[in-house]
């Protein structure tokens, strides 16, 4: 082979070891770019994924600090507060009705009838009679709490107060007699003295109670020295329902008279969050309760939950999310303005309203965070304020 072609050939072998070289080295940049989308998508899909289990978790404390106010905000900045100076003060407008006057007396009679004293009158089903007896197992042995000790116990006959047996045996009778009703008991019946036992009651009918007639008479035998008339009660009454409502009014007012300006952007996000949450919660709940009872879900989503498409959805949550951000504000917005505060008790008692014992508020903490305690607390607090210092005066 001359010269020449040997130089020709080795410049051919070097031209494909370059390209050979090229092709591998844009393979692997071409390896590592598919590698880096690869895990770009998975973290991606575990970003996304991790991104909406945190949004349907209900988090009672979103956006708020240790203290129960929204983080970072002064709220009296966004508020414009209602002026209380505009209240409506006119007693006459928080009076009862004459209907609801009424419905008041009638109660009030109800819980306090006259025992009569006349004697032979039968008594009859729905009845209601004063009797004292004596309970004895097998007609021989009393057992314990089974005397009333001649203090007479109220019953009304056929509303199942008291065993059936003996309900019936004391109907037929007359006021003034005394009596024997036998009652046998079921072997799984609370008491164990009494369980799988006929128990003997030796009954007196004391007599039957009637309706009493409201006047002064009446006032005064079941009222004390609290009242002096029937009409004095009335005024006491009209005044206690007039401040009720007043103060009830004044909560609304507080709320409506007063004007958001704006909204933190962070804390109407987390608002909104929140709202999906709740949402999806009320879902998760009702299709379990399904799941239980027919082996099927109720809603295939929140969207089928709700019957809205996506866009009314997101402009409820919106709509919602102000809302509730929109009394929050306000509510902290009173909070700084009257200058109130929170105490250890004030939370407790937000705790055992939430339906905690007292020795469970650790539990509260758990379930709903210190936060929101402290939130509902300053809320209770606001209200508490409003209910001491904006009264309806008497006149």
């Amino acid at each position: 082979m001359s010269q020449k072609k040997r130089m020709l050939e080795r410049k051919r072998r070097e031209a494909a070891l370059k390209k050979a070289e090229r092709n591998q080295a844009i393979g692997r940049v071409i390896g590592v770019v598919i590698l880096v989308l690869i895990i770009a998508i998975i973290a991606g899909a575990l970003i996304f994924d991790s991104a909406k289990r945190a949004e349907k978790e209900l988090n009672y404390s979103i956006g708020l600090d240790a203290t129960g106010k929204i983080k970072g905000v002064k709220a009296e900045k966004y508020v414009e507060l209602a002026d209380f100076n505009k209240l409506n003060m006119n007693n006459s407008d928080y009076y009862p009705t004459e209907e609801e006057e009424q419905t008041y007396i009638n109660a009030i009679v109800e819980s306090y009838p006259d025992l009569s004293d006349k004697k032979n009158v039968e008594v009859k089903e729905k009845d209601t009679v004063s009797v004292d007896y004596i309970g004895r197992i097998d007609g021989v042995k009393e057992y314990e709490g089974g005397n009333t000790n001649g203090m007479g116990v109220r019953v009304t006959l056929g509303t199942g107060t008291y065993p059936t047996e003996f309900e019936e045996g004391i109907i037929g009778h007359k006021t003034g007699e005394t009596f024997d009703v036998s009652v046998p008991f079921t072997t799984d019946f609370a008491n164990e003295e009494l369980a799988g036992k006929i128990v003997v009651y030796t009954i007196t009918l004391n007599g039957i109670y009637e309706p009493a007639e409201f006047n002064d008479e009446f006032v005064k035998k079941n009222f004390g020295a609290s009242v002096d008339s029937a009409e004095d009660f009335l005024n006491k009454y009209r005044m206690s329902s007039a401040q009720t409502k007043f103060d009830e009014y004044v909560q609304e007012y507080a709320i409506s008279e007063s004007k958001v300006k704006s909204y933190p952007a962070s804390y109407l996000s987390k608002m909104k969050k929140y709202m999906k949450a709740k949402d999806y919660k009320q879902m998760e709940t009702t299709n379990s309760t399904y799941q239980s009872l027919y082996g099927n879900d109720a809603y295939k989503d929140v969207l089928d939950m709700r019957k809205m498409t996506k866009k009314e959805y997101k402009e409820e949550v919106l709509n919602s999310a102000k809302e509730q951000a929109e009394k929050n504000l306000i509510m902290q917005a009173l909070f700084e303005n009257f200058n109130l505060s929170v105490s250890e008790d004030d939370l407790k008692e937000v705790s055992t309203s939430l339906g905690f014992g007292e020795d469970e508020y650790n539990d509260a903490v758990e379930r709903f965070g210190e936060p929101y305690l402290y939130q509902q607390a300053m809320i209770k607090a606001v209200n508490n304020y409003l209910a001491e210092n904006y009264n309806l005066i008497d006149n």
